[in-house]
């Protein structure tokens, strides 16, 4: 019989205890796309333990942001920015790197660009080329100019997410397991990113992972790609005009199973996956481990902000159906996706009200996102509408982590409340009216 010795950290139940010897110190990392939702979370967990990580290279191509390297306290001493441009050609970057980093363990690879969005239900993520041709180039690239600076890591960890089993195009199979063959109904950035990395270990022997998470809960200030954002605003502004948080969805939307994946767990489960021998080579779905469906969420959110909630529309009449735009499903079988809603929160982000409302409340707290700018307003709903609107399932089995024996867990609504209050801290949403979270 085995034995893991787990423990908590702060809301996070079940992390890992790591010996403190050899191979478990003196390690460095680097992160790419460290401004980001994922990157910036990496960067956390990696410098708040000195006793595995001495060096933190982060990647991106601006600055961090000011609150970066001070919410990371003692830690930051430890990080050092280096300011890339991951379009560049692979000899310019590895030049960079070569007067920055001399060695590296691991690489955690989070770079990601996100061209105009469209929003509408059902239509994130639509121009599936245009998002494959600039996110495969950033990581080809960026391969190259490890090569170029003969920079060797003993494990490459790129991060892809639940889009790999075909969620935002209608109905997949339910639950995901990582074994479940690729979706050919359009492209898929994440499929030439897993094949170039699987090219670059085969000629280099460098050992890989690759992790796939769902909806991220997390806040940054470099990230409106984030449905965080979006819930936030929604439930700030209704509470503000004195109106209830309506349900833009029907009852399958409300009852359905929809895992969320909180930053702070994801960055833990993959330092534990690079730090894992049995876990090279693979790839993993990473996810809170809780139950979570929007029904139990829409009491909380009113809760936070101080006002009502209503659940979804019984009249038949007022819904309007959407249908996915693919005539097969990502599972090969049964009937195509359709969503059905009574509004969606792109279009209710344009009622005069609602930016009357948000105009309001900027001013009175000094918030600094514009979120009516179209770039920004298209992703923050649209983002937002594709997580809460919806008529199937997402599941990501966790039963090939837990057999290696990760446990970590998270209650996603506590999850939920702490990243509003980070948000309201980096002046990205208004504070929420409850100072503690109550189950």
């Amino acid at each position: 019989m085995s034995i893991t010795t787990v423990q908590a950290k702060d809301h996070l139940r079940g992390l890992p205890v790591y010996p403190k010897e050899e191979p478990f110190t003196n390690l460095t990392a680097l992160v790419t796309g460290a401004n980001g939702l994922s990157g910036y979370h990496m960067v956390r967990v990696l410098s708040a333990a000195p006793e595995r990580w001495k060096k933190i290279y982060c990647l991106s191509r601006r600055p961090p942001p000011p609150h970066f390297f001070e919410d990371l306290g003692e830690g930051a001493s430890r990080v050092e920015h280096v300011s890339v441009d991951f379009l560049s050609e692979p000899a310019e970057i590895g030049n960079q790197l070569k007067e920055k980093v001399k060695s590296v363990d691991h690489v955690f690879f989070f770079a990601y660009m996100q061209p105009q969005q469209h929003g509408e239900i059902l239509n994130m993520w639509a121009d599936a080329k245009e998002l494959s041709d600039i996110n495969s180039t950033l990581l080809k690239n960026f391969l190259g100019a490890l090569r170029h600076a003969n920079l060797k890591p003993k494990r490459f960890l790129l991060q892809t997410g639940a889009k790999h089993y075909g969620f935002h195009i209608g109905p997949a199979t339910n639950p995901s397991f990582e074994s479940d063959p690729r979706v050919d109904l359009e492209d898929n950035f994440y499929y030439p990113q897993e094949d170039a990395l699987f090219d670059y270990c085969k000629e280099t022997g460098v050992q890989w992972n690759v992790v796939r998470p769902s909806y991220i809960i997390g806040a940054v200030t470099h990230g409106a790609l984030n449905h965080m954002i979006g819930l936030a605003v929604y439930g700030a502004v209704q509470a503000h005009l004195g109106q209830p948080l309506a349900f833009p969805g029907d009852y399958a939307a409300w009852d359905r199973e929809y895992c969320q994946s909180t930053a702070l767990l994801n960055a833990h489960f993959e330092e534990w996956a690079v730090l894992t021998e049995q876990a090279a080579n693979e790839a993993f779905n990473i996810q809170d481990g809780t139950s979570f469906t929007w029904g139990r969420l829409w009491p909380y959110l009113a809760r936070w902000y101080g006002t009502t909630w209503t659940p979804p529309e019984e009249d038949q009449s007022k819904y309007r159906a959407t249908q996915s735009r693919h005539v097969r499903t990502p599972r090969g079988y049964g009937p195509v996706g359709v969503t059905r809603s009574t509004f969606s929160l792109l279009e209710w982000s344009r009622r005069p009200e609602v930016e009357q409302a948000w105009r309001e409340l900027t001013a009175k707290h000094g918030l600094v996102l514009d979120i009516f700018s179209e770039k920004n307003r298209h992703d923050i709903f649209g983002i937002t509408d594709s997580a809460v609107i919806g008529g199937w399932p997402l599941s990501l089995s966790m039963r090939k982590a837990r057999r290696l024996g990760f446990l970590g867990t998270v209650d996603s609504y506590e999850s939920m409340f702490r990243t509003i209050k980070d948000l309201a801290r980096l002046k990205i949403a208004v504070p929420p009216v409850v100072s503690e979270y109550e189950e």
